[in-house]
């Protein structure tokens, strides 16, 4: 079974390793992503962001980390090979967005077809707006534009409900 729990100094190592592996993985939206040292993520702790580290039998298998403001909270990061983690460590943002009095909840992702991107997908409640975009050509016209940057924002209510049934699905 798969837990959820906030990430301690014990864990920064784990939280980096995780990291390092799916910046390996070209499926992955973190593939190419710059590596980082278990220094680096003491330093996010320090700066307000909350990491949440998915365990399998007591073993690191992913983690999450999100921010505020309360209002509008952000999802940085998920990374988990297992779609239950994934799931589960999203499941964990949204427990914890809610608790902040939030309603809705936003990250940023780009336009390639990931893994990530296709877990997003299948909850059906994600609403996407396009952020950035390719550079224009000079003789290319503004309509023209492509699309590189989403903005993926929900009712984080209707999230719930479907990581509820995605989690019971897979349980």
């Amino acid at each position: 079974m798969i837990t959820n729990s906030p990430c301690t100094s014990s864990d920064h190592a784990a939280v980096a390793d995780l990291w390092n592996a799916k910046t390996l993985d070209a499926a992955s939206c973190w593939f190419q992503a710059a590596t980082v040292e278990p220094p680096f993520v003491n330093g996010l702790l320090a700066s307000g962001y909350a990491i949440s580290l998915a365990r399998e039998s007591g073993v690191a298998v992913g983690f999450g980390l999100w921010c505020g403001p309360v209002e509008l909270p952000r999802l940085i990061a998920l990374a988990a090979d297992a779609e239950e983690a994934y799931y589960r460590l999203m499941a964990a943002y949204c427990a914890w967005c809610v608790a902040g009095g939030a309603t809705r909840g936003f990250a940023e992702i780009g336009t390639r077809p990931t893994t990530e991107k296709a877990r997003m997908d299948a909850l059906g409640v994600i609403e996407y707006s396009p952020i950035g975009f390719k550079p224009l050509a000079p003789d290319e016209q503004p309509a023209d534009r492509v699309p590189r940057l989403l903005r993926a924002e929900c009712d984080l209510a209707l999230l719930g409900q479907a990581l509820d049934q995605i989690l019971e699905v897979s349980a």
